[in-house]
């Protein structure tokens, strides 16, 4: 029946296209519609969308609607739904790739391109500012007071474990980094059953037997390592290095172990493919959006 979609989905209902009878003629105009005038959404249109309940956000030229993803958001519902009615590329852009919203969205949240003549200064997202690290206290002498000290990053062969490089960046990375790469899901469960799981397994000890040549090769699923080791996907690496996952697929090749590209990257699959080394293996990491 006509009024079907006014029942079970009225949420998803945008607005009318062409009323009759001059007047608006229909709320939203779609890229390329017809007639002159920037055949675009206008900034102030989008504007109009600026709450939890209805949230439209620009990217790169490209009004989405992100009512529902923003709930969903890996990042947090608050870096959604604070760009309302903004053009957020200048937010998105130092994270995500430039493809992602084609990942995980409906083609039918996609609500045009808009008309770049209409977005002033007031519609433009800004970049939060970072902050700065607090300074360490280093030890007061017998008397007088604790002396603020600069964090300086150890050389890098002092590093003897992953739990150096965790110290190394916590206080290096910016806060949100820091929080989403070292935090696990919920109650944290399954992180700390990984790190009990590790610390029950010891080495046996072989003696009299000659290590002056030692071989740690080994491979996974066929593709050669040169340790038992390989770099799992970890989403959004550009939160810790502006190369990114580029750079993990370099150091992967340098290191000779194998490297999981994540869907939720910060380069683009090609973007990351170029980064290659001549036979380099590299696994994927594959998460099925139920709404694409």
């Amino acid at each position: 029946p006509p009024d079907v979609i006014g029942k079970y989905a009225p949420d998803a209902v945008i607005g009318k296209i062409g009323g009759g009878g001059g007047g608006h003629g229909g709320e939203v105009a779609k890229a390329g519609g017809g007639g002159g005038g920037g055949g675009g959404i206008t900034m102030a249109e989008v504007a109009k969308h600026n709450t939890k309940e209805d949230c439209w956000v620009v990217l790169y030229g490209k009004a989405y609607d992100l009512t529902k993803f923003g709930r969903v958001h890996p990042g947090g519902a608050n870096l959604i739904f604070d760009n309302a009615g903004k053009d957020a590329t200048a937010v998105f852009d130092p994270i995500h790739p430039k493809d992602i919203m084609a990942k995980l969205l409906k083609p039918s949240l996609t609500m045009g391109e808009v008309d770049p003549a209409t977005i002033r200064p007031e519609h433009v997202a800004q970049l939060p500012k970072k902050e700065e690290h607090k300074k360490k206290k280093k030890a007061a002498p017998a008397a007088g007071a604790a002396e603020e000290v600069e964090f300086l990053k150890p050389p890098l062969a002092t590093m003897l474990n992953t739990f150096d490089f965790e110290s190394v960046a916590r206080e290096t990375m910016e806060p949100q980094a820091w929080g989403y790469y070292s935090s696990g899901g919920d109650d944290e469960i399954t992180l700390r059953d990984n790190h009990m799981a590790f610390q029950r397994i010891t080495m046996r000890p072989r003696i009299l037997v000659n290590v002056r040549d030692i071989d740690l090769k080994t491979s996974f699923l066929g593709a050669q390592a040169s340790l038992p080791l390989y770099f799992t996907a970890t989403a959004l690496a550009k939160l810790a290095h502006a190369d990114g996952e580029v750079a993990i697929v370099r150091a992967a090749a340098k290191a000779g172990v194998p490297y999981m590209l994540p869907t939720l990257s910060s380069y683009t699959l090609d973007e990351m493919l170029a980064g290659r080394s001549p036979g380099q293996q590299l696994f994927a990491q594959l998460y099925v959006n139920p709404e694409r």
